[in-house]
């Protein structure tokens, strides 16, 4: 798809994106050559050319012996559809300084094989061979039979120019009102649809292809909406009369121009000085331009006035992913994600469209833009393999992740105003092209211009995982990055998924769970132990009874502890092994991350358990042994054990909640953003730390109660105690509130029953 502005209003992109002004060039070059029936002379390809463009090939310049290139593919290919075929010799004659047979392109010789083949002709290997000597090692592919699988991938239909029309123009059930985008093969207008009483984008193409089926299945408020197409006959008077069919595709019309349009903004500003009100200054242009109205009142339009620039980019592409997202699942890929295929509604929401309005019908270039779809500048690695026949990369691997990947060069564009590739600033052909952008998606980055906020940080993180060269090192889908991407404009949030460095939370993540375990469960339990022995020994056993209780401790802790210990490792290896899964970037499953989120609840649960049972065995063996041990020493050695419990069980499941919540969780749930039991979880978690919250508040009273009715004097341990429960009760309520504030920020990007985004 081309800018909604017609090829005279288009902008050529700066210096530092030459890609973007390569294809503005050339596409303006095809449609020229495109009108004349006979592909023009090899002297008038030359006249067509921009005087700019014979500047630079005249003075030697890369990127206008490619422009030129190009164009003699197309007047060969034109030439042949109308059956006056034209080959390499009458181009090496027109233009001996740049072609000849000794230093031809690949790419020009490609072209001719495959017209020559169309043609009905068998070129032989021997002949070129012969005529191209230093292109023998990547002509022999051409002309094997396993690789002609690749070579097709640079055939395209041959197809002409459409019939124009002017501004009042009736076209079956549709009035002309203005051209919003031209191509070589397609036109797009702005219309209005008479029996409808509405406006529409109407294609004019003399083929559509399959975009009308693969459009028409979706209902989606992020990917433009086809209404129906129509096959008509209609009388050329320029062609002597004569009837010609003609493909209308109508669909909505979105006044806000393309995303291309904000970028070619958005460069001219500097990124400090960048924020919502850009985006929303390129969308009221392009409303004036078409006489569109500004919407009074968008709760969208509000949110973007003096947005972060950085969370204007994230709420595009969270969009645009989940768009991508739908669209998959239907078994659909794009294959040519870039700013000027997203369009802009009144309220300045992204819509993803591609009416291949562009589609040049040259055999290298867009040939296989045809089949495999795509702009080069940003194309995914396995893309590019696809693309070329040297590489004989693959159709069928460029997948989802290559949509992703193309998703990630767009927003990195409308973050920085450039693409993130080092590219060579030209290329003498198609073929180099390939080359270079490959080589430049190995290389590293170009270094950002950086606010460093929070928001920044996290969609740099983003769209670097999202432009990794392996496809499996990319996002798993765009449900995960749009997920990702959510974060981007929820601070708190992503300083809970991407903990700053020095931070707590970033401290703790790189402990491991056994050690966290151990310190956050054994330890009070082993200090309420000890605590316990000495406070029952000087206040509730007579010396003669100390003994027993020695041994009856030996024998109750030598059972307790080992069966505490065994279940705690249990519950604890489950977490262990999600956390490990997650670190590789892999999915966790709901019993592990379940297992995780409740290791808290079940080790306060097996630690209370066990300070329960001990609680009812010591008296009962106390009572057994000795005939004096009374009921009220019985009560009062449960009742101590009971306050010392509550401390052991406090002190873990508030501590190892708040790692969960604040460490784990985020972690176990970045590399999908997503989690179907959230708000189960939410709650579950909640629920519990208000449960242990209210046994914390008990803990201090009992101990006070005992100190007040007990009879012994040496109450010192108890006091300990209760000092400990005051303390372990501050630090609950302090660790429920971060709980529980923590889901809260969590709800903002993870929530299944609400959004917090505008649409």
């Amino acid at each position: 798809m081309t800018s909604r502005l017609s090829s005279k209003g288009r902008a050529s992109a700066t210096a530092e994106d030459s890609t973007l002004d390569l294809d503005e060039i050339l596409l303006e070059c095809l449609e020229r050559l495109a009108e004349h029936d006979d592909g023009g002379t090899p002297q008038r390809v030359w006249e067509l050319l921009p005087k700019r463009v014979q500047s630079d090939a005249k003075a030697g310049d890369r990127s206008g012996r490619f422009v030129l290139v190009e164009m003699v593919k197309m007047s060969m290919a034109i030439a042949v559809q109308n059956e006056c075929p034209r080959w390499l010799d009458d181009y090496f004659e027109a233009f001996p300084e740049w072609f000849t047979a000794e230093s031809a392109p690949f790419d020009l010789v490609m072209e001719e094989i495959q017209l020559r083949r169309e043609c009905g002709q068998a070129p032989e290997r021997a002949h070129y061979q012969d005529r191209f000597p230093h292109l023998e090692p990547v002509l022999q592919p051409l002309f094997d039979s396993s690789a002609e699988q690749h070579a097709s991938i640079a055939k395209t239909p041959r197809r002409g120019p459409p019939t124009e029309f002017k501004a009042g123009a009736v076209v079956d059930d549709f009035e002309i009102i203005q051209k919003l985008g031209e191509g070589a093969f397609a036109h797009v207008y702005l219309a209005r649809q008479n029996t409808m009483s509405r406006l529409v984008a109407l294609k004019v193409a003399n083929d559509t292809g399959d975009e009308p089926q693969a459009l028409a299945q979706f209902d989606h408020p992020n990917i433009v909406r086809v209404f129906d197409q129509r096959q008509v006959a209609v009388r050329d008077d320029e062609a002597n009369g004569n009837l010609s069919e003609l493909y209308l595709l109508y669909m909505q019309f979105h006044p806000g121009g393309t995303l291309a349009e904000v970028v070619r903004l958005a460069r001219s500003v500097p990124l400090a000085n960048r924020d919502g009100d850009i985006y929303l200054q390129s969308v009221d242009q392009a409303l004036l331009e078409s006489a569109q109205v500004v919407p009074d009142r968008s709760t969208t339009r509000a949110w973007l006035s003096g947005c972060e620039w950085s969370k204007a980019v994230a709420w595009v592409g969270m969009q645009l992913a989940d768009s991508l997202q739908t669209a998959h699942e239907a078994g659909v890929l794009h294959r040519d994600v870039k700013p000027a295929n997203v369009l802009l509604t009144a309220e300045g929401l992204p819509q993803l469209a591609d009416f291949n309005v562009s589609m040049a019908g040259t055999a290298g270039r867009a040939g296989a833009a045809s089949s495999l779809g795509g702009s080069v500048g940003y194309m995914a690695p396995e893309h590019l393999d696809a693309m070329s026949i040297t590489r004989k990369g693959r159709p069928e691997d460029v997948a989802e992740a290559a949509d992703l990947y193309s998703l990630a060069v767009l927003l990195w564009e409308l973050w920085q105003g450039k693409r993130p590739f080092d590219c060579a600033p030209g290329t003498p052909s198609w073929t180099e092209l390939l080359e270079e952008q490959h080589a430049a998606r190995q290389r590293e980055f170009l270094i950002p211009d950086r606010l460093d906020t929070p928001s920044e940080r996290v969609l740099e993180s983003v769209l670097r995982s999202a432009l990794s060269v392996d496809p499996a090192d990319r996002p798993e889908n765009g449900t995960a990055m749009g997920g990702s991407l959510r974060l981007a404009m929820h601070p708190e949030a992503a300083r809970l998924f991407d903990p700053k460095p020095g931070s707590w939370m970033h401290a703790l993540g790189k402990i491991s769970p056994w050690w966290l375990s151990v310190v956050s469960i054994l330890l009070p339990n082993i200090a309420a132990g000890f605590i316990n022995y000495f406070y029952n020994h000087s206040e509730i056993m007579p010396e003669e009874m100390r003994p027993s209780l020695d041994e009856f401790a030996l024998w109750v802790n030598s059972v307790a502890f080992p069966l505490g210990v065994g279940l705690i490792v249990i519950y604890t290896r489950a977490s262990a092994r999600a956390l490990k899964a997650s670190r590789g970037g892999d999915s966790v499953g709901e019993q592990e991350l379940n297992s995780m989120l409740r290791l808290g609840y079940r080790a306060a649960s097996i630690g209370g358990t066990c300070w329960l049972i001990a609680g009812m065995v010591y008296p009962l063996l106390l009572k057994a042994r000795f005939d004096e041990f009374t009921d009220g020493q019985a009560f009062h050695f449960f009742a101590s054990l009971m306050i010392c419990g509550g401390v052991a069980m406090v002190y873990p499941l508030f501590a190892l909640n708040v790692v969960a919540t604040c460490v784990h969780y985020p972690r176990m749930i970045r590399p999908t953003m997503r989690d179907p039991n959230f708000e189960r979880h939410a709650q579950q978690m909640i629920g519990d730390s208000e449960s242990f919250l209210l046994i914390a508040a008990v803990i201090p009273l009992m101990g006070a109660a005992l100190i007040v009715f007990g009879e012994g004097q040496a109450k010192e341990y108890l006091l300990i105690a209760i000092i400990a429960g005051m303390i372990g009760l501050l630090g609950a309520f302090a660790s429920y509130r971060i709980i529980v504030r923590t889901w809260a920020v969590l709800a903002e990007v993870l929530s299944n029953e609400t959004t917090a985004t505008p649409r």
